[in-house]
């Protein structure tokens, strides 16, 4: 009876400990890349230089474990080279989702999706920030630590909708009204990888 009952107490340690998270909240830092305009008088290219982000995951469990819904957000403060370089500020917000694929109690391999807008913040003054549609793709691999706490890598693409007629961060007072650069193409692509630490909940 003593061996019996030491034998449930142990099963019933082992599934407590091995049942998931319901929540996950991830802090990152991270490297991101790519991204340009075109002067509209010239024609010359201005592309955003490469620099560091920062943002943070908030991941909630769906209908299994390796399955979660994701809030994204993603921040870039960089400058739009050029004969007149401007600061600039990116910003991401999206909402999406990730499926794992877990190899063993440590290595969990995952591939997500999000949509939401991306937000352009120029530092110069007199001009419109500009909000538009963009979504992300990409993947990494979570490396669970403690049943609350890990380390979570991720490499992804982020893709903005443009429209490539068009001109972007113009004076809004009509008397002085320009713009400063305009769009390559259709999309505006950053490319970023991000390190960041999981706690569980």
């Amino acid at each position: 009876m003593a061996a019996a009952m030491l034998g449930s107490g142990v099963a019933a340690h082992s599934e407590e400990v091995e049942e998931p998270n319901t929540f996950e909240i991830t802090p990152f830092l991270g490297f991101m890349a790519g991204g340009g305009f075109e002067d509209p008088a010239t024609g010359a290219d201005r592309d955003v230089e490469d620099d560091t982000s920062f943002g943070i995951f908030l991941n909630l469990i769906a209908d299994v474990p390796e399955r979660q819904y994701e809030l994204l957000y993603a921040k870039q403060s960089s400058v739009v080279e050029g004969a007149a370089p401007m600061d600039l500020d990116v910003q991401y917000l999206q909402i999406g989702g990730t499926i794992a694929y877990p190899q063993s109690r440590y290595v969990a391999p995952y591939f997500g999706a999000t949509i939401g807008a991306a937000r352009f913040t120029p530092d110069l003054a007199g001009l419109d920030d500009e909000t538009k549609l963009s979504f992300s793709v990409g993947g990494g691999i979570r490396f669970p630590i403690t049943d609350h706490f890990g380390i979570r890598l991720d490499l992804r693409a982020f893709i903005t909708v443009l429209e490539d007629d068009t001109k972007i961060f113009c004076v809004s007072d009509p008397p002085s009204a320009e713009c400063s650069i305009r769009p390559k193409g259709d999309t505006f692509v950053q490319y970023t990888g991000s390190l960041g630490v999981s706690f569980g909940f």
